[in-house]
Formats: structure tokens, C-alpha cells, sequence
């Protein structure tokens, strides 16, 4: 019997002596409630420290806001787009964009709706996470501290404080990792289990895709051909059903946004081993999930290749989501990755322990020292990326919210162009033109084929017979500057700036009478909007000559 069955075993023995036979209908992971308890408390306390700097429901970005517009659409007329009738691929995450909608067809279109789901899949990815280290054969104490570590230096709060799907994408893929420990302990001759999880992640973000190549030569070398195909046909299934239906409605095979942020103009440019060079943080995840694979493939008696892929296979996902993706965005777009990374490294967790147990007190604290010396960059990077939660969802409070404001004085069916479209689009009825592209497949396109700018915008806001602009003029520098024919009102300055795309946002009208009539929106947000509490923003009207 190898290493790996007997960790296992000796884990599900201590497990069953753990509980008390008045319990045994009942079996209570003690760990796990604790862990989930901290959580609630931490979330909540999150949540408050929000409302309490901005006195309502804002979140660290914007683009919460955006698959909030699409699932309202989707709930009230079926429209997979940002204008009721017009398709446009702005989410990357159509599962997550769907499940909004059916909250939406019983709550409405809430926003308080986004901070809701993101905390229960945080909870949920604790509980997955907590099952997969089981499965590895991780102790109780071992499986809190991994947990409480990944949830902090993913990091946890930052992440749910955006209300976007990005706990939900760690949840399917901690999922899907556990159902594929069962397959490599033989314990699942089932692959429907591995089917429905590939279906979720692959659904929840693009990004769970990076997980196919290495899987797939661990399932075939393995000769799992059944696993293989179930695991490949629920991975894709999401991004072919979306291709089709996109392409035949005239947008990309791509979200919009992949087609914009992502790096497929690069994409036989090697960059992923600069990327984990530059960045600490990744790059000690690297080294932990190296070392863990190398000690058990190489390790004398603690080896255990049975779960060898575990750590080699986050590892080159890692790698490919470097290559074809990005990171930051809030911390958001690796944090599935620095959870994984973790539960893999954590291989090494039960042969280490039994090591441990025959060193002196001491010594086997300062083992500890050591591992924890070693995740500093996370650590800290999780400091300042909990540090900045507050400061963010204020910035969004009196920025992007107080524009939906205005917005709200133009006028049901407004016609309104931004480039920032999240809170605009889903607080107000107004019909907003998406100018940085993600709302619009014209302008998409015409970033793609490079003919983008002044004529390509103007002729947009004619086609759409927008009457109104709002937007960071920053962005628009030549050759892709804005219409001279637009009329400046007023400009906002945000002077604290952290988390929004630029400090400054000017008004603008297309015509003389939509300049006229954005002027009084102002004037009547102004008389009837009570100061934002705290707020740093600064407005400017524009002088005739501004």
C-alpha cells in the first residue's frame, strides 16, 4: 500500500474518532465551522466599514455593475446585452451573468444582490476547500491554517468587496479539483461529477479553460479516456454555446471584454516566466507548488506520485493564465490561482507533519517560522489589498454613482454615451453607449481593426443619436481623441483617486440644447442630491471658453 492510501486512511480513522457517537447522525467538521464563523464575522465587518464610509451599497469597482445590467435585461426581456434588444458581449462570465438574472426575476434588479452571492460562494469556496484537503489527506489543524491562508492572501475580502464572479470561479474550480482527487484515489468511477464541475467553472470565468491542457495529459497518460471527455466536453461547452450564439448575433466568438483586455495580439510572445519574476507573490507560489512536486516525486519516503499532478498541474495553469491573461484588476483576476496554488502546495502538509511529530517542540515551531516567513509577499500583498477596501468603495460612491445620479435627472431613455458603464447603465433607465467598446460590438470592432477614434466615435454618437457624454477625457488622446463638435459643461475632479480609471470625468452635450438641458441635470442633482459624506470630489463648471 503506498504512501498516499496510507495518509489517507489514517486521516478518515482520526476523523471518525473525533466525534462523539451522540454525533454520529450528525458529524460536525469542527474546523470548518470555525473557519466559516471567522469569515461571517470578517465579511460583515467589511460590509459595515463600507456602508459606514458611504452610507449605501457600493462596491470596490464598477463593473459589478455591469453584469447587473445584462441579468436585468436577460430577466426582463431575455437580452444577452447592455441596450434591451441589442445583443452585446460585455460579460466574460455568462453563468455568473445568468444566475444574477434568476435572483433578479424574484428580488428585482438589486444591487445589494451582488454583495449577497459574493459572500455565499466565498463561504462555499472555504467548505470545497476544506473537502479537497481532506481528500489530501490534510489533518484538521493543517486544513484551518491552509484555508485561512488561501482565503487571506487570495485575497478573500478585496475579492467579494467587488461583488463580481470571481468567488463563484473559486468555488467551481476547487470543486472540480476535488472531484478529480476522487478519480486519482479511485475513488469515483463516475464521470459526471467531473462533467457537471467542468460545466460550472467553465461557465463561471474563461480563465478555468487554462486548467484543460495539463489535465487532459494527466487524464490520458493515465489512459481515463471516459474523465478526459467528460472533463473537456463540460470545460467547453459554455465557450462553444457562447461562440455560436454570439457569432449569430453578430458579435466576436469572444466576450468583448477578452477581445479588448486580453493578450491574444501577444500570444506567442513568451511572457509568463517574466510575469512571475516581476511579481514576488507569484512567484513564491511557483516555488512552493515546485518544491511540493519535486518532494514527491523525488522525496525518498515521503514521495506519493499519485497526487503529483495536483501541484504540477495548478503550476502550468499559472503559467498559461500569465501568458494569455492578466493579473490585478482588484486583486481579482489571480485570486482563484493563489487558492489553488495553496491547497496544492499542501501536498506536503501530512508526510511533513509526521516528520514533525518526532522533533522536539521547538524545532517544529520553527518549521513553522520558516513556512510562514516564506509567504511574506502574499501576506503583505494581502494587507494592502484589504487596506485599500474602504478607500476603493468610496471612490466608486462618489464617482460612478454620483453620474447615475445625473443620470437620472436627463430623463427616462436618455440617451447617454460613457466609458465607464457599469453604475449608469444598471441604476437608470437612460440607453447607454458603451465609447470604451464593451457594451458595443461597433466599437469593439473598430478597436480590433485599428479604426478606432475621432470620425469612428462621432459617427457612433450620430448613429445612436446620443445627446449626451460622459466620460474621462484622459482616455481619449490623439488619434483616438473625442469629437471637437462636443460641448464641455462640467468636470469633476476626484481627489483622492485609488480604484476609478481617471481622477477626472467631464459632462459634455453633443448639441447646444443637450448642453442646455445636461447644465440644469446638474443643477437639479445638486438641490436635490444631499452631499455625499465625506466625499472628495470636486465639481467645476466650464466656462464659455473651458
Amino acid at each position: 500500500m503506498n504512501d498516499d492510501s496510507m495518509t489517507l486512511m489514517s486521516a478518515s480513522e482520526s476523523g471518525s474518532k473525533r466525534h462523539p457517537s451522540c454525533l454520529s447522525f450528525f458529524p460536525l467538521d469542527r474546523g470548518l465551522v470555525a473557519l466559516v464563523l471567522v469569515y461571517s464575522l470578517a465579511t460583515a465587518w467589511m460590509w459595515w466599514a463600507i456602508h459606514s464610509r458611504t452610507g449605501e451599497i457600493s462596491y470596490t469597482v464598477d463593473d459589478a455593475y455591469i453584469h447587473g445590467t445584462m441579468a436585468k435585461n436577460i430577466a426582463a426581456s431575455g437580452t444577452f446585452g447592455i441596450i434591451p434588444g441589442e445583443f452585446s458581449a460585455a460579460s466574460s462570465s455568462p453563468l455568473w451573468t445568468l444566475l444574477l438574472a434568476l435572483v433578479f426575476l424574484v428580488t428585482g434588479p438589486q444591487p445589494w444582490t451582488f454583495a449577497l452571492l459574493a459572500t455565499l460562494f466565498g463561504a462555499l469556496t472555504i467548505e470545497r476547500s476544506n473537502s479537497l484537503l481532506k481528500a489530501v489527506g490534510v489533518a484538521q489543524a493543517g486544513r484551518v491554517m491552509v484555508c485561512i491562508l488561501a482565503m487571506a492572501y487570495a485575497p478573500t475580502l478585496p475579492i467579494i468587496s467587488t461583488g463580481m464572479e470571481h468567488t463563484f470561479h473559486a468555488w467551481t474550480m476547487v470543486g472540480l479539483f476535488g472531484s478529480l482527487v476522487a478519480v486519482s484515489r479511485n475513488a469515483s468511477k463516475n464521470p459526471g461529477a467531473i462533467f457537471l464541475w467542468a460545466l460550472l467553472a467553465g461557465g463561471a470565468r474563461y480563465e478555468s479553460l487554462f486548467a484543460l491542457p495539463p489535465l487532459l495529459i494527466w487524464l490520458a497518460w493515465h489512459r481515463r479516456w471516459r474523465f478526459a471527455f467528460a472533463l473537456g466536453a463540460g470545460m467547453t461547452l459554455p465557450a462553444i454555446t457562447f461562440a455560436a450564439y454570439s457569432l449569430a448575433h453578430g458579435g466576436f466568438a469572444l466576450p468583448n471584454s477578452l477581445m479588448l483586455k486580453g493578450n491574444l495580439a501577444g500570444v506567442w510572445k513568451i511572457k509568463a516566466f517574466q510575469v512571475v519574476m516581476e511579481n514576488q507573490y507569484v512567484l513564491v507560489l511557483c516555488l512552493l507548488l515546485l518544491v511540493a512536486a519535486g518532494i514527491r516525486i523525488f522525496g525518498g519516503k515521503w514521495r506519493g506520485k499519485k497526487l503529483t499532478w495536483l501541484p504540477v498541474s495548478v503550476f502550468a495553469m499559472i503559467l498559461i493564465h500569465l501568458q494569455l491573461a492578466q493579473l490585478g484588476w482588484f486583486y481579482r483576476y489571480e485570486g482563484y490561482l493563489v487558492i489553488l496554488g495553496l491547497i496544492a502546495a499542501s501536498v506536503l502538509l501530512p508526510p511533513l507533519q509526521d516528520w514533525m511529530r518526532k522533533l522536539p517542540l521547538a524545532l517544529s515551531l520553527s518549521v513553522y517560522v520558516i513556512l510562514a516567513f516564506t509567504t511574506l509577499p502574499l501576506a503583505w500583498r494581502s494587507v494592502r489589498a484589504t487596506g485599500e477596501i474602504v478607500h476603493a468603495a468610496a471612490n466608486i460612491r462618489d464617482q460612478q454613482l454620483q453620474m447615475a445620479l445625473v443620470t437620472r435627472h436627463l430623463g427616462n431613455g436618455a440617451r447617454v454615451a460613457v466609458n465607464d458603464l457599469g453604475a449608469v447603465s444598471f441604476l437608470t433607465s437612460a440607453r447607454v453607449l458603451d465609447l470604451y467598446g464593451l457594451g458595443d460590438n461597433r466599437l469593439t470592432r473598430a478597436k480590433r481593426n485599428r479604426t478606432y477614434g475621432s470620425n469612428i466615435l462621432k459617427a457612433r454618437l450620430e448613429e445612436t443619436r446620443t445627446d449626451y457624454v460622459i466620460c474621462y477625457p484622459s482616455w481619449y488622446l490623439p488619434p483616438d481623441q473625442l469629437p471637437e463638435t462636443l460641448i464641455p459643461v462640467e468636470t469633476w475632479a476626484l481627489g483622492d483617486n485609488l480604484i476609478c480609471g481617471s481622477d477626472k470625468v467631464v459632462f459634455y452635450g453633443t448639441s447646444p440644447e443637450a448642453a442646455g438641458k445636461m447644465a440644469a441635470a446638474l443643477e437639479a442633482y445638486r438641490a436635490r442630491t444631499p452631499p455625499a459624506s465625506r466625499s472628495t470630489n470636486r465639481m467645476y463648471p466650464v466656462t464659455p471658453h473651458g
